[in-house]
């Protein structure tokens, strides 16, 4: 249990340290290469060309394996949310040997298809505001199937082009993405070593807790966010650990 809690302290790292941005290189690439990568592939069920922003340590050894996180953007974000919030994040992926994937989701209003919505404005984010929504719910429905889709082609595509360590595949998202981490968490639940949601629990929310029971979970919320929205998180923990599942919370000021 303790090796697949081993993502929670560079979740921690993220969240502890928003700050400025980083700048990825798009350049020509070969099979396995490393260091910052702006990504792209043909998603042909959507019907477009689709971005990832990929990081692969230079400690990465093909014989050897590495694990991998994939991170959720927020609301209005893309591939590069994570990159221009947390300055520090190429720094932790060298010092702690992790290959990080950020999908775009399809597209900055995705929800990863995370079946819930959202009264009133949108979850706040960092990020750009995203397109008018109008789209009939059968549409919606398509556009969020398409969303996780998108992730799960992208994880599939890190996995077959390197050695990723089945028992070490972790899961992170902030704000929308923290919904997505939540559905994807336990809609595929087998394949997360933990997970970790940040700012991304709603009061009344069914977060089918039962299918998360063997995967550890690190919940986090900043003390400053929606009063509701700290409640919630805080009271979702308290129920985990009750329920004797492997939860860890974080409330930074």
């Amino acid at each position: 249990m303790n090796e697949r809690r081993n993502m929670l302290p560079v979740a921690v790292a993220i969240v502890a340290t928003l700050g400025a941005a980083a700048v990825a290189q798009d350049r020509p690439l070969t099979s396995g290469a490393k260091g910052d990568q702006q990504r792209h592939y043909y998603f042909a069920e959507a019907g477009k060309e689709l971005p990832y922003r990929l990081y692969v340590p230079q400690s990465y050894d093909a014989a050897a394996g590495a694990p991998l996180i994939v991170a959720l953007h927020g609301f209005g974000g893309n591939q590069d949310y994570f990159f221009r919030a947390v300055k520090a994040l190429p720094a932790l992926l060298e010092k702690h040997g992790f290959i990080f994937a950020a999908p775009m989701g399809l597209a900055a209003d995705g929800w990863y298809g995370a079946p819930l919505s959202i009264p009133g404005s949108a979850p706040r984010s960092s990020g750009a505001p995203p397109p008018p929504r109008v789209r009939t719910p059968e549409e919606e429905a398509r556009y969020r199937a398409l969303s996780e889709a998108d992730v799960i082609n992208v994880l599939d595509l890190v996995r077959k082009e390197y050695t990723i360590d089945p028992n070490r595949i972790y899961l992170m998202g902030h704000s929308m993405g923290g919904f997505g981490t939540w559905w994807l968490g336990q809609k595929h639940a087998d394949t997360w070593a933990a997970i970790a949601p940040m700012s991304g629990v709603l009061p009344d929310v069914d977060y089918q807790l039962p299918r998360l029971v063997h995967v550890p979970v690190h919940v986090s919320i900043g003390a400053a966010e929606t009063p509701a929205w700290v409640e919630a998180s805080r009271t979702l923990a308290e129920t985990m650990k009750a329920r004797g599942m492997t939860v860890e919370y974080f409330e930074p000021a």
